[in-house]
Formats: C-alpha cells, structure tokens, sequence
C-alpha cells in the first residue's frame, strides 16, 4: 500500500509545504486523483485533464477524508480557507509530473519482475496474455484497460503491494519522449515491441518518427534488460540485427528465423487460430486472427524468460479470452459478427480484412468500416488503401460510416467492387437501420472504426433487436 511521510512527499515532488495541521512525521496512506475514490487519510493529487481540472474538487476530496493536496503553484488559491485548515498543502511546479515522480518512488519499492508493452497494434492483447503466462507462476499486477500514457501508469504503479510478485504494464504514446518518461518510471526489465506501423501521424509525422519513439523503450531501460522484438517486422528486424553489444535480444515469428517461431497456422470452424511452436507444442487460442500469433508467440517467450513451464503457457494461452471490441467473435441470432470496434489503423484494418476473409461462412461476408483517425494529412489516401484491400478480400457488401470512411468506399470501387456492393452511411444508427432490413441467416460481418466512431453501436443495435425478437 501506497504510504508516505509529509516530509518524504515535499522532498520527492520537490514541492512546497504550506503551513497548516499535519506534522512533517505525518504517513499519509493511499494516493487517488479522483475525489470520489478518497478514503480518510488519502493524498489527493489534484490533475488538469481534458474536460476537468482536479484542482476543482480539491475541497471536495479534502472533505471526504483526504489529509493532503498535492497542487499547482499558479493554483494556490485552491489551498486556502476550509482546505488549509484541514489538511496538508504541497505546492508543485506541474501536478502531473509529481505524480510521476511519486510512482518512480514508489516503483522502485518492489524487486519483482517488470514487463512493458509498446508497438502501433496489439499492445493491450499482448499485456493481457503476457499477464495470463505469469499468472500461472506468479501474483500479477497489470495495466487495467488501456492504462497505458502518463498517468494511467502512474496510478496503476499505485496499486502495487506487499503480495505483488509480477507487474504487466501497456505504453502508449501519441508524442515523442512519452515512453522513454514512461519506462523511466516502470523501470522495466523486459520491453516487448509488438510491431512498428502507421498511427497517431498527426502528431508524430512519419513511420520513422513513430520507429524512433518505439525505441525510447530500449534507451531507456536499465541494464541488464531484455527486449523481445518482432521479427517479421521490417523495422524491428533491422533493431536485431544491429543491437548493440551489451543488448539482448528476444525475437518471435512466422516468416522469418526466430527465437520463438510459428508454424502449421491453421483454423478451427470457428475461424480461432492454431499453431505450432518451435516444431513442438501446439496451442489452440480461443481468437481470431493470424495477427493474434505473434501476440502469443510474445507471451510464450516472456513466459519462457521468467521459467514458465511450457505446458504452462500453453494452458494459459489457450484458457485466454479476447478483450471487450478486440476481435469479439459474437453471435446474434443466425449470424456471426467480428466486432473490433475499440479502435482501427491501416495496419490493423488489414488484419481484420484478412481475418474476415478467412473464415468460412454459409451467407455473406459485410464489412462494416468506420474512419481511421489521426493519420494527419494522408489520410484520404490511406483510406483508399484500405478500399482497395477491401475490394481483393472477397467481401460480398463494404458499409462505410464517417467522413473519411467514404474514401475507402471510394477505393473500393476504383479496385473493382461495383456501385451495388458499397454503401455510405453518415451515422451509425443509419447503418444499423439497414443491417436490419437486409441481413441473412448465415451473413458474416466485421465491424471496425476507430475509437471515437463508437461502432460497437452498431453491434449492439443488432443484439438489442435479436433480444427483442426472442
């Protein structure tokens, strides 16, 4: 449990301690961001986000037991009167980097096996199966949902305690210089990079950039360290073959020479995937998705890493259920529905495209597409590109829904589909509306957009209509 001194915090933070009721000796127990998980004794930090700033409810978490407020300098109007008369004030130059900074302290507190996550796709499935791996050996603490930037590691670090033996964290980025603060902070000894491709391009600008930010993981990591890279990847390939004396280095793949290699890939009637490790163990998953083997093979070599039985891995591996919109096989009524709503690149649009294409099914295959967002000012043509992969992947009917989704209905056409096959919608209750009317027992769809296009709608529109139904 998270447990401080007055006079520790001040001196961690490099803040300053206003005059008021608490002793420098004072513990302060448990840390929370949010004034309405305070419990009596708590620090509250008080954060600035995108719709709130927290300074806002300081006097709220100080009345529901928080003996401490860690705030701004500019915002020290915040500490006087009510709050300053009931618990201890520490000024801070920038909130969110005191709460960095506490979770660096903090962190450094437990000696126990640490593993990040970074890469354009695949990070959270990763973290989660990596988690189910160690698992069967160790107490895990991981990442919740996608707490994966400059404060969700942070307050996941938080959650650390005497019972913790393992700790599965996700990085994200959408700017340079956030993993290497962020794997500063975790202190990791094993850095596993899924894949390298196009993402957040509106502020990282290219491929390279987003390559050279991956890369803050390795340079910022304490030796010794391992990195478990893909080796399929064009880019991560070049990382092993050129790594440093003193690196060491993990590879996982299908295509290429690895550590932990895949073959005999193939699919039950479900469309799950199977596969083969190392000419030796086969694993059932329970996903869709060749994709979804080198997330495995990943979490087999940190299993590996950490003395992980085999058979242990496997059982794991294949017990591991996909996470809420992230390739959800679903059905409803007479039809099968891949929903992998939670968010969508070119990269990941092309895998769910393959994966579609692979399963067999009685009826139609639908692709229901949302935009790609944050692909900066190439965006229309990446989704032309999408189009046309849409165009050679058999798909019998292309729904679009957005904007920029009309350029991959666009570039579906120009690849061959004809005018009856492609769809343009505005919103997602006018797709939903269609899907309804026109759906076949034994029609097989996916449905994918990024995360602010919310096509899980969609999907649940067709539920609550089945439900209703019966």
């Amino acid at each position: 449990m998270f447990q401080i001194t007055l006079d520790e915090l001040a001196k961690v933070v490099e803040g300053q301690i206003l005059p008021g009721p608490l002793a420098g000796d004072q513990m302060i127990t448990g840390i929370s961001i949010d004034s309405r998980n305070i419990s009596q004794g708590n620090l509250f930090v008080a954060i600035p986000g995108d719709r709130f700033d927290g300074h806002q409810f300081t006097q709220e978490a100080v009345a529901k037991g928080a003996q401490t407020a860690v705030i701004a300098g500019d915002k020290r109007e915040t500490a006087v009167g009510e709050v300053l008369s009931k618990a201890a004030v520490v000024l801070v130059e920038d909130t969110k980097k005191a709460l960095r900074k506490l979770a660096s302290w903090y962190k450094r507190k437990f000696d126990i096996p640490t593993v990040v996550v970074t890469g354009t796709n695949g990070k959270t499935t990763t973290k989660d199966m990596i988690a189910e791996v160690l698992s069967s050996r160790y107490r895990v603490q991981k990442s919740p949902q996608s707490y994966n930037n400059l404060v969700g590691v942070p307050l996941t670090l938080f959650q650390l305690n005497s019972r913790s033996e393992a700790l599965v964290l996700e990085l994200g980025m959408s700017s340079p210089n956030e993993i290497g603060i962020l794997t500063k902070i975790a202190n990791p000894d094993v850095g596993v990079i899924t894949n390298i491709g196009p993402a957040h391009l509106e502020s990282m600008g290219s491929v390279e950039r987003i390559a050279r930010a991956k890369f803050e993981l390795p340079e910022n990591m304490s030796p010794p360290g391992t990195l478990i890279l893909n080796a399929d990847d064009p880019i991560l390939a070049r990382r092993i073959r050129q790594k440093k004396q003193d690196e060491r280095t993990i590879s996982f793949g299908i295509e290429s020479q690895a550590d932990f290699a895949a073959d005999r890939i193939g699919l039950n009637g479900d469309g799950h995937i199977n596969f083969r490790v190392n000419k030796d163990l086969s694993i059932n998953l329970r996903l869709l998705g060749t994709h979804n083997v080198y997330n495995a093979l990943a979490a087999f070599a940190v299993g590996r890493l950490k003395e992980v039985d085999p058979q242990k891995i496997k059982q794991s591996l294949e017990k591991y259920e996909p996470s809420y919109l992230r390739m959800e096989l679903v059905r409803i009524g007479n039809i099968r529905v891949i929903n992998d709503s939670y968010n969508a690149n070119p990269i990941s649009m092309e895998k769910a495209l393959d994966t579609l294409k692979s399963i067999r099914t009685s009826g139609r295959k639908v692709a229901v597409l949302g935009d790609m967002l944050e692909l900066g000012e190439n965006a229309s043509e990446f989704h032309l590109e999408v189009g046309s992969k849409v165009a050679q992947s058999g798909v019998d009917f292309l729904i679009v829904v957005g904007a920029l989704a009309r350029f991959i209905g666009a570039g579906a056409r120009e690849a061959g589909m004809s005018s009856d096959q492609v769809l343009t919608f505005d919103r997602n209750e006018q797709v939903s509306l269609y899907l309804l009317q026109h759906l076949r027992d034994g029609d097989l769809l996916l449905v994918k957009g990024s995360r602010k296009m919310k096509t899980e709608e969609v999907v649940l529109s067709l539920k609550a209509h089945y439900a209703r139904q019966n």
